[in-house]
């Protein structure tokens, strides 16, 4: 059976008929504390002396009890043969004469302090509350990629949990520490605790994947970075700790950092230590769905090296930081060190602690776990500098194990129309609502998954939005319609900021996400489709039907949901559309021949040629999971060619070889190859929307 199933299970168990409280895991089973009144005893035996004892005596032998030990101040521990209903018992006896209160032997947990020689030196763990946090879990064997300058095997708090990786500076197997920094920041989110000697790490138990990515000095290239990355979600990482990067973007890095999102792998990196050198975002932390860590000191406050920014989503110690560490002079060793590269480990062991207690969640749930479990400082809610605030191990266990967790998510938006408060907001979860006068709506407690937000005005027009809800508090989706088409449409031109739950891309100033973004991704990306150049929005189709669309660079996507994928998105005839807005009916044009060396097409009367025949043959949607294209997903992506080759002149003046395809233009641009044709530009052109 499902897990999710078998929790609703049980929530609605525990609505329809409490469990008793003898068996609530902070209850003694089968014993009560009761106190009575001046005058009132109990035996050893649990039997009663007092002035009017009958009614006592009665509850007592019908419940059961079999002993009564004294505690002083007239209270008793109470002991039965069995319990049945606790909650019954207590409030009988509450009631009953000669008794002062009766309630529930509670257990208490001791406040665990682990026996490693260095605790008193880790100040940290007392700030983080990770002492109140390992009376519940220490970890599981999570494993924890730490990418970095490498690890020590032979440490003593690290050995036996260090797992084979590789050296991607030197390219072997070996992916030893010569640095040191790899090791402190190991130790940091996993050194092994409570066994005598060094440091407690966050997470006791975890597994570390080794992953050197940065050579003795401490420096290493998005070649190596972006390799490690992918090699550390391939063996098996759950989480990614990347102490290290750079102020500058790079596509390799940033598509290695797709890879593991789309794996469910949590990436965690220091925010940068670049405050007082201009505090420019630092990557990989400053990608969309990272979680970017700021470093605090004793006295709480963010340290004047941290890059803080709107990016930053936690803050954690980095000051003083004692941790395990290996030194070229003595080897295995401890020390201390500075730096957001000492807080980014915090939360990565933190989120190992998370994913222990809730296995289930996703890693975009274990991020805001962490989020919400925060304490707040600096100015209320999110800053730059704290980001969510300071990261609190205890609080965000405890955030994890509630079981209401995933039902916490919101929707709200503005509808803004002729009469927004007439217009219907339908989810397909079946909820349904109406704006306020100023267009204002709301969906509160929605439980994690997809959502298809619907808003239909007065006269029958509707456009519909798609969003993903991780369930927990943190995740609010804003959707905004705006009902009348041509202010639709060009609303969604305008620049965007960044969205948590999207692809930005600075480029355009648009936003990618959803099945438009794995559609994107997983069928050629930038060089085929280009930058999103608007917001999804509703536009009547070819075919007459209203349907999402985003436009591209080169194209334009239709969401049809009620067919399969990858037919779930269709791609425009682009080239037809265009050629149609220049007033050219393409079945007019001159017709060719079959020729050697080319492809000819029946169907339209045209031959393919290279250079062109080989773009169309190597670029094609990924239907068939093998490798190269067949002419079936060439075909899919490009249709056939509905124009012989000829010069043009382009829209910035070049004159150039294009052939037009049903849903393309390709251009030869010499020693540059072959280019798809800017048709979502200049279809957005000719529409008066860019």
């Amino acid at each position: 059976m499902d897990r999710s199933i078998l929790c609703l299970i049980a929530l609605a168990l525990v609505l329809v008929a409490p469990l008793p409280l003898s068996v609530a895991a902070n209850v003694v089973a089968d014993e009560l504390v009761v106190r009575l009144a001046e005058g009132w005893s109990l035996t050893v035996d649990a039997r009663v002396h007092g002035p009017f004892a009958a009614p006592l005596k009665a509850q007592l032998e019908q419940a059961g009890a079999r002993k009564a030990q004294a505690l002083g101040g007239n209270a008793y521990l109470l002991r039965f043969t069995r319990l049945l209903d606790t909650q019954a018992l207590i409030a009988r006896l509450n009631g009953t004469p000669g008794v002062v209160y009766a309630e529930p032997n509670r257990e208490r947990r001791s406040l665990r302090v682990p026996s490693d020689e260095g605790i008193d030196r880790q100040w940290s763990l007392a700030v983080i509350q990770a002492f109140d946090a390992w009376t519940i879990t220490t970890g599981s064997d999570i494993i924890i990629a730490i990418l970095d300058t490498g690890v020590s095997p032979s440490h003593p708090d690290l050995r036996g949990r260090v797992l084979p990786g590789f050296d991607f500076v030197n390219i072997d197997d070996d992916p030893r520490d010569d640095d040191g920094h790899g090791t402190f920041a190991a130790g940091v989110a996993a050194a092994e605790g409570d066994n005598g000697i060094g440091v407690a790490g966050v997470c006791w138990r975890c597994r570390i994947l080794p992953v050197k990515v940065l050579n003795r000095r401490g420096r290493g290239n998005d070649a190596a970075i972006a390799a490690g990355i992918r090699f550390a979600v391939d063996r098996g990482a759950r989480i990614i700790s990347m102490s290290f990067g750079g102020p500058d973007d790079s596509r390799v890095l940033r598509e290695a950092v797709a890879y593991a999102q789309e794996r469910g792998v949590l990436l965690v990196a220091a925010s940068g230590n670049g405050q007082a050198e201009g505090n420019l975002p630092n990557y990989p932390a400053a990608y969309p769905g990272v979680l970017a860590v700021s470093a605090t000191g004793p006295d709480d406050g963010v340290t004047s090296f941290s890059t803080t920014g709107d990016f930053v989503a936690l803050a954690a110690p980095g000051a003083g930081v004692w941790s395990t560490l290996w030194r070229r002079t003595t080897g295995d060793t401890y020390g201390a060190a500075d730096g957001t590269s000492a807080a980014c480990p915090y939360v990565a062991g933190a989120a190992a602690l998370v994913w222990t207690v809730r296995p289930e969640l996703s890693a975009r749930q274990v991020a805001d776990v962490l989020m919400l479990g925060a304490d707040d400082r600096g100015p209320p809610g999110k800053d730059p500098a704290y980001g969510y605030g300071r990261l609190n191990l205890f609080r965000a266990v405890q955030v994890a194990l509630d079981p209401n967790l995933l039902t916490r998510s919101r929707i709200e938006g503005v509808v803004q129309s002729v009469a927004p408060d007439q217009t219907t907001i339908v989810l397909n979860s079946g909820q349904e609502t109406r704006p306020d006068a100023s267009g204002f709506y709301r969906f509160d407690n929605l439980p994690a998954g997809q959502y298809m937000v619907t808003a239909r005005s007065p006269s029958g027009e509707s456009q519909q939005r798609q969003v993903s809800l991780t369930g927990t508090a943190l995740s609010v989706a804003r959707v905004d319609f705006v009902l009348d088409s041509a202010i639709a449409a060009r609303a969604a031109f305008a620049p965007v900021p960044p969205q948590r739950d999207a692809v930005y891309f600075p480029e355009t100033g648009h936003t990618l996400r959803g099945i438009f973004l794995s559609y994107w991704r997983a069928h050629g990306g930038l060089p085929v489709f280009g930058y999103p150049i608007s917001e999804e929005f509703v536009e009547r189709g070819e075919d007459g039907r209203e349907t999402l669309v985003q436009y591209f660079q080169r194209h334009r996507f239709e969401l049809r949901p009620e067919n399969r994928p990858p037919y779930n998105v269709q791609l425009s005839r682009m080239g037809d559309i265009i050629l149609r807005a220049r007033s050219v009916n393409w079945f007019t044009l001159p017709k060719g021949a079959p020729a050697p060396g080319c492809r000819y097409f029946p169907e339209t009367g045209h031959s393919l040629c290279e250079p062109f025949l080989s773009a169309w043959r190597s670029h094609g949607l990924e239907f068939d999971r093998r490798r190269g294209k067949s002419e079936a997903e060439s075909l899919a992506l490009f249709g056939m060619p509905i124009s012989a080759p000829q010069i043009e002149t382009l829209p910035d003046g070049r004159l150039i070889l294009v052939q037009w395809f049903e849903r393309a233009r390709f251009e030869d641009h010499g020693p540059d190859g072959v280019l798809f044709g800017l048709l979502g530009e200049e279809l957005a052109r000719i529409r008066g929307w860019r």
